[in-house]
């Protein structure tokens, strides 16, 4: 773009020049039809790819927030989940602490009875 835009000003200042009949006024129209031409189409490629940029960064904006709601989410979770996991171990402490006094319970229970019965195997040793 700029090489043509450059032969153009060399064009006109030649054709500028006294006794330098130079270049017509139809090439000098020719070639700014072109370059309005191609003028054309470069912008016409540049919207085009503009657009697409913006669709992409619209698209990515969409990620962007779906990935922070779930982040958002998974935080949520972590923290239903630590809770979760704090109540399941308060409450296999306390099952732990009941199954432990019902063992010393039966203990005592069965201790007492071992004394009971070993008296009574004396009393009947002594009849």
């Amino acid at each position: 773009m700029k090489k043509l835009g450059w032969v153009v000003m060399l064009a006109l200042s030649y054709s500028a020049m006294p006794g330098c009949g130079g270049v017509s006024k139809q090439e000098l129209d020719s070639v700014k039809a072109e370059l309005l031409a191609h003028d054309e189409t470069m912008k016409s490629q540049l919207k085009t790819e503009l657009t697409g940029i913006d669709q992409k960064y619209v698209t990515v904006q969409q990620l962007q927030l779906k990935v922070e709601k779930q982040l958002e989410e998974l935080s949520k979770l972590q923290k239903e989940l630590t809770e979760l996991a704090k109540s399941v171990d308060d409450r296999a402490n306390v099952a732990t602490g009941n199954a432990l006094k019902s063992l010393q319970f039966e203990e005592k229970l069965m201790s007492e009875r071992l004394a009971e019965l070993r008296s009574l195997i004396e009393e009947l040793k002594k009849k």
